[in-house]
């Protein structure tokens, strides 16, 4: 524990992400841990319900509140395993920051999945269960669906770029990097679990 915190994390986070990461991890790296797991696993959660389409088997009720239930610990052990990868690689190109600043940077760029699950709540205010479907990304939308469908999604690419931006600018300042090599730390681990990925599906389909 360090000096106290002297900023309002959740507005700071947005515009100034540098200094606001390094009062956080001064003050403790694991400051609203839990509750930004459950902001990155919200969004998470729903996507996976809707890649498996399981708007099929359940009420939109129980859909919604699988996601909450579950959002906590999953959006945890996901930042856990992707800090501990950031941190692991991060160190082959001389990063200083420990696994705890660095799950805490990752955690709080997204801080912008309050965003996130705001435009989810308009995507299920408007279609309900059917954006669970297997057939919700074939449907031919129009009027006030396409124009909502359309809406939504200029603005969660709007939010995604600027949660990049944050978290290169959050990584970089416990790392002791630039932004551009900030990007060279996320970029190692993605390229390697694709490269044993590419490997295993290799593997599978040689010995299938």
């Amino acid at each position: 524990m360090g000096k106290p915190l002297d900023v309002n994390p959740w507005l700071q986070m947005w515009v100034a992400p540098r200094d606001t990461i390094r009062k956080i991890v001064t003050f403790n790296p694991k400051h609203r841990l839990y509750l930004l797991s459950t902001i990155y696993g919200i969004p998470l959660m729903l996507n996976i319900i809707q890649t498996l389409s399981l708007g099929q088997g359940f009420s939109l009720l129980a859909l919604l509140l699988s996601a909450l239930i579950l959002s906590t610990w999953i959006g945890f052990l996901v930042l856990s395993a992707c800090g501990g990868l950031i941190y692991w690689t991060g160190k082959w190109i001389g990063g200083r920051g420990s696994f705890q600043e660095i799950r805490a940077a990752l955690a709080w760029s997204y801080v912008t999945d309050i965003a996130s699950i705001l435009l989810w709540g308009i995507l299920v205010s408007v279609f309900g269960t059917k954006l669970f479907l297997n057939t919700f990304q074939q449907t031919m939308f129009v009027g006030r669906e396409l124009a909502t469908i359309v809406l939504v999604s200029m603005a969660q690419l709007v939010v995604s770029v600027w949660a990049l931006i944050i978290l290169l600018k959050a990584l970089g300042e416990v790392q002791g990097f630039s932004a551009w090599k900030a990007l060279l730390n996320l970029a190692i681990p993605f390229f390697l679990l694709s490269g044993l990925v590419w490997v295993a599906l290799l593997l599978i389909g040689t010995f299938s």
